[in-house]
């Protein structure tokens, strides 16, 4: 008999597909409806049930708050769009201002709207998956924001204790598109009352920062280096500081990891991206009890930096062209 099983059920009315790998302990529950989002994923260590994502408390608070828990997928773009406007070879695209306050498109289009399950399994070999698909053309709506066809499909994979991302999106239009991609994960900090958020550390192999501009969160186009206690690349606690930096430089030699560590629970988090992911993401509010861990394949307002000869990172994909990339979340005990 298998360790992974992948089962379809009702919970609250809502439909969820809930993955299990009983030898480690672990099981992760993904919602089709609401943006494909991974709510929960809990590990079960030394006789501990932790959540290792900070999950909606319930299906009503997931679906008018779905950016704010579990793991939204982050596509057409991940972060701000100035104005939620952008020109692409002489196309001038308008979308939503989903952030009036600071008049901005943020986070894309996908991770609030309704996914489809296309296929699921369990084996040794493959552990227990499930794959979402989200065609652009069966939404108008997306289409007249982001006039750029597309295919997604996002495989959640759960093997030997560890949660994987599989993304793929494919270009079903008769012109180039362009896109970025990336996740939102939320991790409680800490992740037991064992530990304290002052005292979690992430370590994450970039090298530069974006300068922002503060009032509208975007950035200005320049890197330089951060500040010492902010280096993420040497390892740096939490403390008493907010985050919400962009740094640049993830996977200069291939795939890499970020790590959350929180050294009271004795638990680390290791975010594992492969080579198409440069940018990275952290945001860490002083109001919650969190800290996201965002790998990126662009930064913020890519699409506008572009048009200003600033290497942003967007990807073009020419008509039937896919592009694919691989996030791993692996819980593990720290080592000593």
């Amino acid at each position: 008999m298998s360790r992974y099983s992948v089962s379809q059920r009702r919970d609250a009315g809502e439909l969820v597909v809930e993955l299990r790998d009983d030898q480690a302990m672990c099981s992760a529950v993904i919602v089709p409806a609401i943006g494909a989002n991974c709510n929960r994923f809990t590990w079960n260590y030394q006789g501990q049930r932790l959540e290792l994502l900070s999950s909606a408390p319930d299906y009503e608070t997931l679906r008018e708050n779905p950016i704010l828990y579990g793991n939204p997928i982050l596509f057409p773009f991940p972060n701000r769009i100035r104005d939620g406007s952008f020109e692409f070879r002489g196309r001038r695209v308008k979308l939503p201002l989903n952030e009036p306050e600071r008049h901005n498109a943020i986070h894309g289009l996908v991770y609030h709207r309704p996914w489809e399950v296309v296929a699921s399994g369990a084996s040794d070999a493959e552990g227990a998956w499930v794959t979402l698909r989200f065609a652009s053309r069966s939404f108008p709506e997306v289409e007249a924001a982001f006039p750029f066809p597309f295919e997604a499909e996002y495989t959640y994979r759960l093997k030997d204790g560890a949660l994987a991302n599989e993304f793929k999106a494919t270009n079903v239009g008769d012109g180039p598109m362009p896109m970025g991609f990336g996740v939102h994960p939320w991790f409680p900090a800490p992740l037991s009352d064992k530990g304290s958020r002052k005292d979690c550390i992430v370590k994450v192999p970039v090298s530069d920062v974006w300068k922002v501009d503060e009032q509208r969160l975007l950035p200005t186009g320049e890197l330089v280096p951060p500040p010492p206690e902010r280096d993420l690349s040497r390892g740096v606690p939490l403390g008493d500081q907010e985050y919400d930096d962009f740094y640049t430089g993830l996977n200069r030699h291939g795939r890499s990891e970020a790590v959350y560590a929180d050294p009271g629970t004795g638990v680390e988090i290791a975010v594992i991206s492969d080579e198409a992911f440069r940018e990275f993401v952290i945001y860490a509010p002083l109001d919650r009890d969190v800290v996201c861990l965002e790998p990126y394949t662009c930064v913020t307002d890519a699409f506008n930096l572009e048009t200003q000869g600033i290497d942003a990172g967007v990807i073009v994909l020419e008509p039937g062209q896919s592009w694919s990339g691989s996030i791993v979340y692996a819980p593990r005990q720290i080592s000593v």
